[in-house]
């Protein structure tokens, strides 16, 4: 009595690639069988390295048969001690529910591979999800990095000898003598004088003034004549 041929298994090597973590990401399969081989790929505009690994897995089982035998090989540890030591599922659960489906349709045992350690396969596998990944960012413009900070320009100080006067100097216009302080009217005024209060006559514009007896300035309260006053201490007596 003979044995039925054990139906002959096939290999898959997933492999996923993220620039960025998160960031444009690309997932690669390359299926050994009966037919030959076969090489899958595809991309996510914004994903992250696991769920790319994931996806991997999930595509590669997918181009399969129910009931195949599968020896499925990835460099994730992720991916495969989840699987093979039922590690926690925190994230990822709409993949990981996913797979759970694809592998209850086939026979498949999880293998782990050291990544870029010369197995031909796993290194295909590697270069169609970096290749993938690389066509989603530049179909997105690349990754977007933030402008170079734009620093202010230093303030420039002209030397003291380009330093334009921006107020034209102070000019002091003195007030033409008053015309009406003639000797009638300090006549009239003189009568309404309080006590301890006396008529001068201004140093700066001649005019005559009604000041305290302890004013000893000569100079009226006009603007100009204080300013002469006050820039001219010499008359200030």
């Amino acid at each position: 009595m003979t044995r039925p041929h054990p139906e002959p298994q096939i290999l898959v090597y997933a492999d996923g690639s993220c620039l960025g973590n998160p960031g444009p990401g690309g997932w690669g399969v390359v299926i050994v069988g009966p037919e030959g081989k076969r090489e899958y790929s595809g991309s996510d505009p914004r994903t992250t390295n696991n769920r790319m690994e994931m996806t991997a897995a999930i595509e590669g089982l997918r181009q399969l048969p129910a009931g195949a035998r599968v020896l499925l090989r990835s460099d994730s540890q992720y991916l495969v001690k989840s699987i093979n030591f039922g590690w926690k599922r925190n994230a990822n659960v709409d993949l990981w529910s996913d797979l759970d489906e694809e592998i209850a349709r086939r026979r498949v045992r999880f293998e782990w591979v050291r990544g870029h350690a010369g197995d031909r396969l796993n290194e295909r596998a590697d270069s169609l999800a970096l290749e993938a990944a690389k066509h989603a960012a530049d179909a997105r413009g690349g990754p977007k990095r933030p402008p170079p900070m734009q620093l202010p320009s230093p303030v420039q100080i002209a030397p003291p000898a380009q330093i334009r006067q921006i107020a034209p100097p102070v000019e002091i216009v003195r007030p033409a003598p008053s015309t009406r302080d003639d000797q009638a009217t300090l006549d009239a005024l003189r009568p309404l004088l309080k006590e301890g209060e006396r008529i001068r006559r201004c140093a700066g514009c001649g005019g005559n003034f009604v000041a305290p007896q302890r004013y000893t300035a000569a100079y009226c309260a006009l603007a100009a004549c204080q300013l002469e006053r006050r820039t001219h201490p010499a008359s200030l007596a």
